[in-house]
């Protein structure tokens, strides 16, 4: 049953019992008979009420509220302007108590083929099927949000990010260690300097670099000589241990990327992000300046990632909103640490948990493949969640807590919801 308005369950505490251990009661010494009896009858040893999942999805609530950007207006190529976005946010309740929070925003209507509304939508339409599916098994939940619907990457993803919440929280362990533990204890967090007149970006790279960031993404993609411009004069306002990379967000014909390569000088070798639309013509552009490149808006699966290896890329900017959530954002960030390829974790927009999200993805990714993270928090607001923000000396220590690295869910910043599917 789908009904719009207030929630009318309360949230429940959690009961104090653990998942039972599917061993119990199985011999600790077995004969080879009886081994190849379990692996060709496991249900011999271990009897289906031992290991049955008692846990599922009792109910889904769709709330939402606005993720404003701190300092005006963010802009990026072609004239996309904004003062910040919608945000979607989810939460999880199993029939035991346990809750799950995720995030996601879609950066507006003309960033990817995702929309608040279109995604609202999805959301709506997929809840019904996974009510009374274990909230715990978030691959299973993914495969059957896959044969439900195609697409939706970003209603997918908030799904499957709070379905790893009430994994983590249901095992009392961060969700970090559930993929396989902290391989950068405390990743660098990157700033965003957006396209605006070359004066003001460089005020504002001096402003972040004195809050401690270290590590800058600077918006390019429309007039390829002034951005070009704009580019050199940060690079030369700050010290060369700073890094940077221009990311176009497609914004540059083919033509036009490589006018920018020629107007940037050979003294300055900077990486470039998403320079064109297509794979073909970002592959063609560093083939033929020797830039390094990431794939951004490029990337969606596993088989854009091997193909733009392939082509040369050497680096990927994973957003579980982007790709569906945060069981496809780590195989795809597996992979790409097999490839050897440069990794940013990042998502479309949001804010507090979004942050908590981005960060749980760079923490566990080796730190000599991670390039970065991107830290909402520290640009958007209001933070609807208490989480971990960047230190002094521009990293961020992840949080500990039980599930994605969150604490407090601050209720009255979400206002009602906008959705609340249940089977009562």
């Amino acid at each position: 049953m789908f009904m719009s308005g207030r929630d009318p369950c309360p949230a429940a505490k959690p009961d104090a019992h653990r998942i039972p251990s599917p061993t119990l009661g199985v011999p600790r010494l077995l004969d080879l008979g009886m081994q190849a009896k379990l692996l060709l009858s496991p249900s011999a040893f271990f009897p289906a009420t031992a290991y049955r999942s008692k846990m599922h999805i009792q109910d889904i609530t769709v709330f939402s509220y606005d993720a404003d950007y701190r300092y005006g207006t963010y802009s990026m190529s072609h004239g996309r302007l904004a003062k910040g976005h919608k945000s979607l946010v989810v939460r999880i309740r199993s029939n035991d108590g346990f809750e799950g929070w995720a995030e996601t925003a879609p950066l507006g209507s003309d960033y990817l083929p995702s929309s608040f509304t279109g995604e609202l939508a999805a959301i709506q339409e997929l809840g019904p099927q996974l009510l009374g599916l274990d909230p715990r098994s978030p691959a299973a939940i993914d495969d059957v949000m896959n044969r439900a619907m195609m697409g939706a990457y970003a209603a997918k993803a908030v799904i499957d990010m709070a379905c790893w919440d009430i994994l983590g929280k249901s095992l009392g362990l961060p969700t970090a260690i559930l993929f396989g533990g902290y391989l950068t204890e405390r990743p660098r967090a990157f700033s965003v300097i957006g396209i605006r007149e070359t004066e003001a970006a460089v005020t504002q790279a001096k402003d972040e670099f004195g809050k401690g960031a270290t590590t800058m993404q600077l918006k390019a993609g429309d007039n390829p000589l002034v951005d070009a411009q704009r580019v050199r004069a940060i690079r030369a306002a700050l010290p060369d241990h700073v890094v940077l990379w221009v990311d176009a967000n497609g914004g540059w014909t083919l033509d036009e990327a490589l006018s920018f390569a020629r107007t940037i000088g050979q003294e300055i070798a900077i990486g470039v992000e998403q320079p064109c639309r297509t794979l073909h013509d970002c592959a063609e552009f560093g083939r033929r300046t020797g830039l390094p490149i990431t794939l951004d808006e490029s990337i969606v699966t596993l088989a854009d990632l091997f193909e733009a290896h392939a082509a040369g890329i050497t680096g990927v900017n994973i957003k579980p909103s982007r790709v569906g959530g945060l069981t496809k954002a780590r195989l795809i960030r597996d992979a790409a640490v097999a490839l050897d390829m440069v990794i940013n974790c990042d998502d479309t927009w949001g804010s507090a948990l979004t942050t908590a999200q981005n960060v749980l993805l760079a923490t566990t990714t080796p730190s000599h493949r991670l390039r970065a993270v991107d830290l909402f928090c520290e640009w958007t607001e209001p933070l609807i969640a208490d989480i971990p923000r960047m230190e002094e000396d521009g990293r961020i220590t992840p949080s500990t807590e039980p599930g994605n690295g969150y604490t407090a869910i601050v209720m009255d910043m979400l206002g009602e919801p906008l959705a609340y599917i249940t089977s009562k």
